[in-house]
C-alpha cells in the first residue's frame, strides 16, 4: 500500500509536501515494523510462510497473466458488479471529470487495481477474503461514480436510480451467497467434522506416542490425532517451506521428499489428499513402503477446489525394517 500511496501522491498536482509523505511512511513503519521484526525472529522471514506456500512464482507470460486475471475479476464482480459498472460508466461519460480520476481519490483508485495485479503477478492462489481490503475503495468509488453520473438529474430521479442500484447490489450478493457460497461451505463443514475428524480420531486410537504424520491439512490432525504433524504445505514448518521453494506440493509427495526434512528422523504416516484413492498402496517411494490403513472422502475443499477428494491414510515403514 505504501508504494501505491507514494505513486499516487507523486502524480498529484500539487504534490504533497515531503513532510506528509515522510509522516505516512513513518506511521506505517510504526504499525508494521514490530510485526516484521517479530516475524523475522520467530519464523525466520519477514513474510509469513503462507506467502511462499500460496505463490507459484512471478508470472511472465502475458497470456497466462491475462487468464489469471479472470479469478479476481469474478470475485469482485460477484459482490461489487454494480459499483464496477458505475465506475466504468462514469469514466465513459465524464471522461477526465469522472470521480475515480479526481486527485483526492487517486490512492484508492490505484489501490483497487494494484492489489489484484500484484496477486496475479506473484501467482497467488486468490481467495475472496484476500480482496476484502480493496472492497471499501470499490464501494466508495462505485457509489460516488453513480452520484457523479446523476448530478444533473432531479433529486427524485437520483433517489430512484440509487435505490434501484442498491436493491440490485443486495440481490446480486444474496444470489451469490445462496448459490455459490453456502452449498460448498456446508458440505465441507460437514465433511470436516465427520470424515476428516474421523481420520484423525483413528490416528489418535492407533498411533503410538511421538509418531509423525505428514499431511497438507494440519489443523484437524494436530488437534484430534495427538500425533506430531509434519506440515507438507510449508505453512508453519520453515524446513518444508524452504522445500516448497524448490518443488511443488505434488512433487514433494510423489517423490517422498518429505522423508529428508531436518528435525524429522522418521515419518510414520501420510495423509494423501487427491482425486484418486489408493495411489501409494503397496508401493515403495524413496526407500519407504506404504500400506493403506484408512480412507475417507471430502466432497470439496471450498469454492476454489470443487470435486471429490480422497483422504487416504498410509502407514509407512522403511524398506527392510521388521
Amino acid at each position: 500500500a505504501i508504494p501505491v500511496y507514494i505513486a499516487g501522491a507523486l502524480t498529484r498536482r500539487p504534490r504533497p509536501s515531503a513532510r506528509i509523505l515522510a509522516t505516512a511512511v513513518l506511521v506505517t513503519l510504526a504499525l508494521v515494523g514490530p510485526w516484521l521484526a517479530f516475524a523475522k525472529w520467530h519464523i525466520g522471514s519477514f513474510l509469513p510462510n503462507t506467502a511462499g506456500a500460496k505463490s507459484g512464482g512471478f508470472v511472465t507470460n502475458p497470456l497466462v497473466f491475462a487468464h489469471k486475471l479472470i479469478v479476481p475479476a469474478k470475485i469482485v464482480a460477484s459482490s461489487q458488479l454494480v459499483a464496477v459498472v458505475a465506475m466504468l460508466a462514469d469514466v465513459a461519460v465524464s471522461r477526465r471529470r469522472a470521480f475515480v480520476l479526481v486527485p483526492e481519490f487517486r490512492f484508492a483508485a490505484l489501490w483497487m487495481i494494484a492489489l489484484p495485479l500484484a496477486y496475479v503477478a506473484a501467482d497467488i492462489q486468490i481467495l475472496s477474503r484476500y480482496l476484502l481490503i480493496i472492497t471499501p475503495a470499490v464501494c466508495a468509488g462505485g457509489w460516488m461514480s453513480l452520484q457523479s453520473l446523476l448530478r444533473s438529474r432531479p433529486v427524485v430521479a437520483q433517489r430512484a436510480v440509487l435505490g434501484t442500484a442498491l436493491c440490485a447490489a443486495m440481490a446480486l450478493n444474496g444470489v451469490t451467497y445462496v448459490r455459490t457460497v453456502v452449498p460448498p461451505t456446508q458440505a465441507f463443514s460437514h465433511d470436516l467434522q465427520t470424515h476428516m475428524v474421523g481420520l484423525a480420531t483413528y490416528l489418535h486410537q492407533h498411533a503410538a506416542p511421538g509418531e509423525v504424520v505428514a499431511a497438507a491439512d494440519i489443523g484437524y490432525l494436530a488437534f484430534y490425532s495427538r500425533c506430531r504433524v509434519l506440515d507438507l504445505g510449508g505453512l508453519v514448518e520453515p524446513a518444508t517451506g524452504r522445500l516448497r521453494t524448490q518443488y511443488d506440493y505434488e512433487e514433494i509427495v510423489d517423490r517422498g521428499l518429505y522423508f529428508d526434512v531436518p528435525g524429522y528422523p522418521h515419518v510414520d504416516y501420510l495423509v494423501d489428499r487427491e482425486h484418486e484413492p489408493d495411489r501409494f498402496d503397496g508401493k515403495v517411494v524413496n526407500g519407504h513402503r506404504f500400506e493403506k490403513i484408512y480412507m475417507t472422502t471430502v466432497q470439496n475443499l471450498g469454492i476454489r477446489k470443487p470435486g471429490e477428494y480422497y483422504y487416504t491414510l498410509y502407514h509407512i515403514t522403511p524398506v527392510g525394517a521388521p
